[in-house]
């Protein structure tokens, strides 16, 4: 292996990531973490070759992204975890070796040294870094512990690893492991303050990650190699490392300085009931303390301005967050915030990122259903303390939470007041069917109810077909890939509309399209014929869709209305004169009809001389960037007029209904819709009844916010799911958020209502620089050619790669709806064009890897919603078959049965089905994707299991519904 560098490194070396992961975890139990700076979360492999080589594909295509800095977990992890969490130290299998991770003094690293008159209220370290590898070496030597197995420079420090002989599995001793990486690290960090060196704390914590051997430290906008730079191939058996461990004696730590706890901030007295939404009542009672100390963090202390600066556990920083009274900053990158003094975070939106994934529909949800009572809130909200929850269930007017009625509960009697009413039935246990479903895949296979007893005393319903059937809350639009103030114009006129998101963003994605559509390509693999989309947002009414996309759509009218005035100064005159011309030659068609002779022939002399002054007073069309309702036919005439590309953004479904044979007795008229969806052919109208036109390369951009029924319409109905019309449509299904508007939102900032209306001129004369879709002569002009660069390419092959397997009919998530798939690989291209004007580079710089990984993300964004509303229409109906899950969870069904299994766990169920293919395949990972599916179902409840020593172990147990068994319910 190479050493690091001091020239710059731009691009990671594979081969000597390859060694390092194949030497810390190649082989052994459990999956590895890679993960990147912006993207903590990151994804999991296997150890085996194929997870290495998989691990390095997601390792290059962080690399080509430009991060910062790509880290691997020091251990692995026994399963993975809910998504947007990296796990915990808990969570950690396999411990390979000890580590250290010393900074060295240089760019990358914050880090002041305090004078010796330095105040005590500064937090800052006292002692220098290390100012080279020497003195990184020196600290090592002088710690008593043994030669390293290897040394490894960052790119801004050293990491010393100590290999084991053999990966050790953590099963019931991980405190004690814990403690002996805790340890290790106060080792070293005393030989670095003996020598006067400051070590950073908080870096034994079996969650750590290091940088990646091979890869590119780019802190700072350096771009410096993480290298291996010597090894000696030592390894050492644990015990070995722990007796030598505690035969160094550390120096007694200091006394903990008194810190006071932060102020609490002044408040009101009174508050109007109901009158705001849980994020704003939360604000005004919770205190940082409320949602910062559970999640690990430290207050240490205040500034001059009054800002509390809070530091997470492990962090080397003097702090991690500066809060103040309504806001915080967030200044690290391990926290699961957005990062820097742009994102101005409340309460509630440090709430939504922490526990939801930044969703924050789906924390507002959380927090009144926790404010209600209800069993079903996250563990987080409810652990909120009362007096907050209390706040929010006034301020909110929310009603507390009510189990649902049991089976046998008897409707309350409407009686006449003079009788005695009767009593209303008894509350019910929360059913454990709804529990399971509502659990999150992490907290299922850790196991939900903390005994089998718990599960025992509530009441377990039974699945149905009906069960099946309910909606489910789908994931919000990803409106960060939207560029720049776009984004923001999107969140601001959602805010302010009460809408969800989902509405302004696509009737941004509608206008972008509608302003490029036909007049621009894109060319990387394959050529898309034009940057057209059909989009569609379900919503009922009454759900504000007409003032949100009537929000996005005025500049477009503005844009319409400018060049119409600029089309009547210059052409104005002419246009009249054609119509007088037009209509003279009517006459004289007429008139000629009747003469004969001479008459005719004179008659036929001034007709030739009215065609040639309608040739010469023809005027360029009149500007139309949208259409309203209209009919197939008339939109082809539309398209004839104005070159050929149009668009239609409505907030109702009409033109939907109409292709789909709503108004005209179920007769879909489809074929100019379909041909101007990929403009791959001309369209040509010939009728007896109607004057023959053609368009040469027909384009037609959509976006409709439709009420339920008509996309029901249209997906029940054969003849248009035969002709595809659906599967050529992003689809969004967005969660209402009736009963949780606020009443008084704040208002679209004008700056960014001014930056859609720059976007929407900068996009629409970057494919038109003269505003005329024609040329003089009357012909459209030619499309811009636009380019995918190299490594968007990449990029997008490799989620290509991915999707294939997905469409594979026996296997694959997406075969119900592999057509709609297939369509959405040109989709992704398209939406990269267009986010690539849209932040306002030119045409003709070729589309980068950002906005290609941008496309990609609305592309996975899109897919769960085409599968809530295509996936059962796509399904055939003839030829009924199982997926691969759901046959599995047939197996594991049986095998219950069969052998009366009261209770069991992954390993047990593994076990005993080893002999099934799926099994073979995928092993445990196998059955817990089995396991999750049939708890989500109600089929099995999941519990907490626990160690001799009443510690709580890494995965639970499973027991079945009892119905399964042959019992009573």
């Amino acid at each position: 292996m190479t050493s690091a560098q001091d020239t710059p490194h731009h691009q990671a070396d594979l081969q000597h990531a390859r060694a390092w992961l194949t030497t810390l975890h190649g082989g052994g139990p459990g999956l590895i973490n890679i993960c990147a700076t912006g993207r903590w979360a990151g994804e999991y492999f296997t150890t085996d070759e194929p997870g290495i080589k998989a691990a390095l594909a997601y390792i290059q295509r962080l690399d080509q992204q430009g991060r910062e800095g790509i880290y691997a977990r020091v251990t692995t992890l026994r399963a993975a975890p809910a998504p947007g969490s990296r796990g915990h130290a808990s969570d950690s299998l396999a411990l390979p070796g000890f580590w250290a991770d010393i900074d060295i003094a240089g760019p990358g690293h914050k880090h002041e040294v305090c004078p010796p008159d330095c105040p005590k209220s500064h937090r800052h370290v006292t002692l220098p870094l290390p100012p080279d590898t020497d003195a990184t070496r020196q600290i090592v030597a002088a710690s008593g512990l043994p030669e390293p197995t290897m040394w490894i420079h960052s790119g801004g420090g050293t990491y010393p690893w100590w290999l084991l002989d053999q990966p050790h599995t953590i099963s019931d001793d991980l405190d004690d492991i814990a403690t002996l990486t805790a340890r290790w690290q106060h080792v070293i960090q005393a030989s670095a303050e003996k020598l006067g060196y400051h070590y950073g704390s908080g870096v034994g914590d079996l969650a750590r990650v290091l940088r990646v051997p091979g890869t590119v430290n780019r802190k700072a906008g350096l771009s410096r190699a993480c290298a291996v730079l010597d090894a000696t191939g030592v390894t050492y058996s644990l015990d070995e490392l722990a007796a030598l461990l505690y035969s160094i004696d550390l120096p007694d730590p200091a006394p903990p300085a008194a810190r006071q706890a932060p102020p609490s901030r002044p408040r009101p007295a009174t508050y109007a009931p109901g009158t705001v939404g849980p994020f704003d009542a939360l604000a005004e009672v919770a205190e940082w303390r409320d949602l910062f100390e559970p999640y690990g963090l430290t207050y240490v202390g205040s500034e001059r301005d009054g800002a509390q600066l809070w530091r997470r556990d492990g962090a080397s920083s003097a702090y991690s967050v500066r809060a103040w009274p309504h806001v915080c900053v967030n200044h690290s990158d391990a926290l699961d915030l957005p990062v820097g003094a742009g994102h101005r975070l409340t309460h509630g939106k440090v709430f939504s990122w922490w526990y939801h994934h930044g969703n924050d529909s789906a924390a507002a949800k959380d927090l009144r259903a926790a404010a209600a009572g209800d069993p079903d809130a996250s563990p987080a909200a409810r652990a909120l303390r009362p007096a907050i929850l209390d706040h929010i269930r006034q301020r909110c007017a929310v009603r507390p939470w009510q189990p649902p009625p049991g089976p046998d509960d008897v409707p309350w009697p409407d009686e006449p007041s003079h009788q005695q009413a009767a009593p209303r039935p008894a509350a019910q246990p929360a059913d454990v069917r709804r529990t399971m479903a509502a659990a999150d895949e992490h907290d299922i296979l850790r196991g939900v109810y903390p005994s089998r007893r718990d599960v025992d005393g509530h009441v377990w319903t039974t699945p149905s077909d009906e069960d099946a059937a309910q909606p489910i809350v789908l994931p919000p639009f990803p409106v960060h890939t939207l560029p720049g103030d776009v984004g923001k114009f999107a969140e601001a006129v959602a805010i302010y509309m009460q809408v969800p998101v989902d509405l302004p963003a696509f009737a941004i994605l509608g206008s972008l399209a509608a302003l490029v559509g036909g007049h621009a390509t894109i060319t990387g693999k394959w050529r898309e014929n034009a940057l057209n989309l059909f989009l569609t947002a379900i919503a009922d009414s009454g759900e504000g869709k007409s003032p949100a996309v009537g929000a996005i759509t005025a500049p477009i009218y503005q844009l319409e209305k400018l060049l119409r005035d600029e089309w009547k100064t210059l052409y104005g005159d002419m246009a009249d004169n054609h119509d007088i011309a037009v209509k003279t030659r009517d006459r004289l068609v007429a008139k000629i009809a009747d003469a004969t002779g001479p008459k005719r022939n004179e008659l036929l002399a001034e007709l030739d001389a009215i065609k040639a002054e309608i040739a010469d007073t023809t005027p360029p069309p009149r500007p139309q960037l949208l259409a309203g309702d209209v009919t197939p036919e008339v939109l082809g005439k539309i398209m004839h007029r104005t070159g050929g590309h149009i668009a239609i953004i409505s907030a109702e479904g009409g033109f939907l209904g109409t292709l789909t044979g709503r108004y005209s007795k179920g007769q879909p008229n489809l074929e100019l819709v379909l041909t101007a969806f990929d403009s791959s052919e001309p369209y040509r109208l010939e009728r007896i009844t109607r004057d023959p036109f053609e368009v040469d390369r027909p384009s037609l951009s959509l976006f409709l916010a439709v009420q339920p029924v008509v996309i029901n319409d249209a997906v029940n109905s054969p003849a248009v799911s035969d002709r595809g019309l659906l599967n050529r449509f992003l689809i969004a299904r967005p969660d209402s958020l009736a009963g949780r508007r606020d009443k008084n939102p704040p208002n679209v900032p004008p700056y960014l209502e001014e930056a859609w209306q720059s976007t929407v001129h900068r996009v629409f004369r970057a494919v038109l620089p003269d505003g005329r879709p024609v040329d003089d002569e009357g012909n459209p002009v030619g499309p811009v050619p636009m380019q995918i660069s190299e490594l968007a390419e990449q990029l997008h092959l490799a989620w290509r790669q991915q999707m294939e397997h997905r469409v594979d009919p026996d296997s694959g998530d997406l075969a119900p709806v592999k057509g709609w798939a297939k369509k959405l690989e040109g989709l992704a291209y398209r939406l990269a064009a267009l986010l690539h004007l849209a932040a306002g580079r030119p045409a003709q710089e070729p589309v980068g890897e950002a906005v290609m990984l941008d496309a990609l993300t609305i592309a996975d964004w899109a897919i769960p919603h085409a599968l809530a509303v295509l996936g059962a229409a796509h399904a055939d109906d003839s030829a009924p078959r199982q997926g691969p899950v759901d046959e599995a969870a047939e197996h594991v069904l049986q095998w219950i049965r069969r052998k009366g299994v009261e209770e069991f766990t992954v390993d047990e169920a593994r076990a005993a089905l080893r002999g099934r293919s799926w099994v073979k395949k995928h092993g445990a990972a196998g059955v817990r994707a089995v396991v999750v599916t049939l708890a989500r179902q109600g089929w099995i409840a999941s519990v907490e299991r626990r160690g001799a020593d009443g510690r709580r172990l890494g995965e639970g147990s499973f027991i079945p519904h009892p119905q399964i068994l042959g019992r009573v319910v």
